[in-house]
């Protein structure tokens, strides 16, 4: 089954190859005319080779076609360019050993379109997975193909950890093979002196967060699935990897209940959708599904950033339900096609231009059939309710058209007996009907389901409902249908928290995913601590990730950051996601530095212009999103009375204002008093109205405005405003001015985000700010009781492992 994909890889030659020959190293096919393997063994041939400006010659195996051959296999060979290196050095001299991670390169290979191609894990290997290592060799004296058995022995940092058999000279860039699974989960980078050290093959996908080679890769990945999916239907009598894993124990009950060839179409149908936005997008879909064939919330304490449709669907696959006593019945067939449903029914609503409406009638039609086919009545009225009005489609999952868009629904025209799922071609012949097992919750019959596919998701609850669903005779009422709106409603902010400095001037920090205010995800952390000046730079990916989690629909992931108060001043929203642009947006920027091009000597001004343009992350945080700072010490506390009383006035609205040290804004600042009293202002703040929001002009780390803070935090005051720059007294009347209309802007507390927003983004520019008499950089105290809520009671421990761990 490996060998036909199985290629190694050396210097463009005459094609006739001998023992003798030197070669580079081992790669595989994972899509028709794409090969991967290694970027340090595409490195052995320089940097011509590396820039695709020279070629490197693949060499394969196929199945000989006459009968009364010796040898079953004879070898092809052809030109390959190299597409995609990770990292690509940048200069001849840079090219060293070891090549760091990913150690990854994409070579199209001339010639090599119809070569059969492995099929590629959609998720990470599990602790001491039986594996098989390929690859090619020269160990014996003779150049042949290796196949070595072993285990997953760990990992270490982003390398796999392989033991048994050691992967050896040659075999570098060849596959790692899951045995119990049947599908590659790492490529083959090298030895340490008792093990080996692979690539896992899920950072491939992370390759697609590059905007350089994200859309080549997206073309392979979805070359990768129609390829499988062809196969389904290729009267070949070669086996194809979709039935050997038919036979696998680890893809049938009760490991799951999806079977092979259900998946390999699935993903085949998904391929052809245009890909999510972001990881947001995905995660959420996943955790609604959870939630619904569960009954009950209950979000992953492990953020996945998944980056496609089949990434998602993948984390479904062994879902169980919660017994008190452990274990669970196995719905995970339920929630992959409510995945499915939900996915094709969001891209058919939210981006409709990009859809090709025959594959997405196929799509459609496959999981109608699905549905049809599935003997719990609630589970297939959920599919048919989704797909209700998706290409004309009537209530009970039927056609009624295709019209390429969502629309009101349509008669009832039947259930799709035969589903003809579109492939690259779009002529593919109608494949036999695919049999969907009965899931093991059915077994007891509908009086004792285990899941609760009738009661609509919290996010449901609070979506504006869409047209009832008419439901077939012969079936009972479905349960409503799920809108875009719906999917959208759910809510999830990023969390950060910088501690107190340690030893040193250390401060450890850590970023958190918070769900619809309820549910915290870790999603980074280092207790050992940085610096204080290095807190954006090092911030900076694990922010990147955690807003990409939690940006889905038309929500942007908010940042709440908590801060000690001596660093309430720290610059929180003008931190940037893009370090290469970092001074694109400050106040004394000048002339932009346009030295990071590729080396070429041409001119990419224009190019660079583009980029910032279209790339959001190269913005200051505070431009484009809500970002807030709340108070480390006072969360660590249960919420105190006056707190929670004047959050609830705030949160109610109207807002009014007042200045934070009691004076009226004329009268600028006064010298620190003597009196030696430490409540100067708690009484003044104490006064105020709850829907009040304090306000100063001026920093409050230090002098009267850290006095001043410490007081109204003592009050309860859950939003205060302040300018935290320096400056001269005279320009705090402005300032009390503009902090006055952005708070008398906003009816209640959750409205004032966008004010202060629209008053950072005219503050940005100096000058612009001077000519309308704006001043000041905002800072927002946004402190709400109970965010996340405090733990209470003991945590429940997860339901048992599938046997499949």
């Amino acid at each position: 089954m490996v060998r036909p994909s199985l290629a190694r890889i050396d210097a463009a030659g005459d094609g006739y190859a001998t023992d003798r020959d030197p070669y580079w190293g081992s790669g595989f096919f994972i899509a028709p005319g794409w090969l991967l393997t290694c970027a340090h063994v595409v490195g052995k041939g320089g940097a011509a080779v590396c820039r695709g400006e020279s070629a490197l010659r693949v060499t394969w195996q196929e199945r000989t076609t006459e009968p009364t051959a010796t040898d079953a296999w004879e070898e092809r060979s052809g030109p390959g360019t190299a597409v995609l290196l990770a990292p690509r050095p940048e200069e001849p001299e840079s090219l060293r050993d070891p090549w760091p991670f990913p150690d990854l390169a994409l070579v199209r290979v001339e010639g090599a379109d119809d070569v059969r191609c492995l099929w590629l894990g959609d998720r990470e290997p599990g602790a001491r997975a039986p594996i098989g290592l390929y690859g090619w060799s020269l160990q014996t004296g003779e150049l042949g193909v290796r196949h070595g058995t072993g285990e997953l022995a760990g990992s270490d940092a982003r390398a796999l950890l392989l033991g048994g058999s050691l992967p050896i000279g040659g075999l570098s860039g060849g596959p790692v093979l899951d045995l119990r699974h049947g599908s590659v989960v790492g490529v083959i980078k090298g030895r340490r002196r008792e093990e080996g050290v692979a690539v896992p093959v899920t950072a491939l996908h992370e390759l697609l967060d590059r905007r350089d080679t994200s859309g080549v890769l997206r073309e392979v990945l979805r070359a990768h699935d129609r390829h499988h999916l062809r196969l389904l239907d290729d009267p070949s009598p070669y086996a194809n990897w979709t039935t050997l894993q038919a036979a696998l124990p680890a893809l049938a009950p009760p490991v799951s209940g999806i079977t092979a060839e259900l998946r390999a179409r699935l993903y085949g149908h998904l391929a052809e959708l245009p890909p999510p936005a972001g990881a947001g997008e995905i995660v959420h879909l996943v955790e609604e599904v959870k939630e619904r064939v569960r009954g009950e919330r209950l979000r992953s304490l492990v953020p996945r950033n998944v980056r496609t449709w089949r990434e998602g669907a993948a984390l479904l696959y062994g879902l169980r339900t919660l017994d008190a006593e452990g274990g669970g019945s196995l719905v995970d067939l339920d929630a992959v096609l409510l995945y499915a449903a939900k996915v094709v029914r969001k891209t058919a609503r939210e981006r409709p231009g990009e859809i090709d409406p025959a594959r997405l009638g196929a799509f459609t039609e496959w999981l109608g059939a699905q549905a049809g086919r599935h003997r719990h009545w609630a589970v297939s009225g959920a599919i048919r309710g989704l797909l209700n009005g998706i290409d004309g489609r009537g209530p009970d999952g039927g056609p009624d058209g295709v019209t390429g868009r969502v629309t009101g629904g349509g008669p009832d025209a039947g259930r799709t007996a035969a589903i003809t799922p579109v492939t690259a071609a779009a002529t593919t012949a109608a494949p036999a009907p695919v049999t969907v097992p009965l899931p093991a919750s059915e077994l007891q019959g509908p009086s004792g389901l285990p899941i609760s596919p009738v009661l609509p998701t919290a996010s449901e609850l609070r979506a504006p409902p869409e047209p009832p669903i008419i439901p077939e005779p012969r079936v009972a009422p479905g349960p409503p249908a799920v809108t875009a709106e719906a999917v959208t409603t759910a809510r999830t902010d990023v969390l950060v928290r910088v501690g107190a400095s340690m030893y040193g001037g250390l401060h450890p920090w850590s970023v958190e995913l918070i769900h619809d205010g309820l549910d915290v995800t870790p999603v980074a952390a280092d207790d050992r601590g940085v610096r204080v000046d290095e807190l954006a730079a090092v911030l900076r990916a694990p922010l990147d990730r955690a807003l990409n989690l939690g940006d889905h629909g038309e929500h942007l992931a908010g940042i709440e950051v908590f801060l000690p108060r001596k660093l309430f001043d720290l610059p929180v929203d003008e931190w940037q996601l893009l370090p290469d642009h970092a001074g694109a947006f400050r106040d004394d920027h000048g002339d932009r530095d346009r030295d990071h091009g590729d080396g070429d000597g041409e001119d990419h001004d224009d190019d660079e212009d583009d980029d910032d343009f279209v790339d959001e992350r190269s913005m200051p945080l505070g431009m484009r999103r809500t970002v807030v700072i709340r108070d480390l010490r006072r969360n660590e506390r249960p919420p105190s009375p006056e707190w929670r009383r004047r959050w609830r006035g705030v949160a109610r609205g109207p807002l009014t204002h007042e200045p934070l040290h009691g004076r009226a804004p004329a009268d600028g600042h006064v010298a620190m008093s003597r009196s030696g009293s430490r409540y100067l202002y708690y009484g003044t703040l104490s006064a105020l109205d709850d829907t009040c929001v304090p306000v100063y002009c001026g920093p409050v780390t230090s002098g009267e405005g850290q006095a001043a803070m410490r007081d109204a935090l003592m009050a309860g005051h859950p939003v205060v405003l302040w300018r935290r720059d320096r400056h001269d007294h005279d320009e705090c009347k402005d300032f009390y001015e503009q902090a006055a209309h952005a708070v008398g802007a906003a009816p209640h507390a959750e409205g004032l985000h966008e004010p202060v927003r629209d008053l950072r983004i005219r503050l940005h520019d100096p000058e612009s700010a001077r000519a309308q008499g704006l001043r000041g950089k905002l800072a927002v105290l946004f402190d709400p009781p109970d965010r996340p809520p405090r733990a209470a009671g003991t945590m429940r421990p997860p339901p048992l492992a599938a046997p499949d761990g």
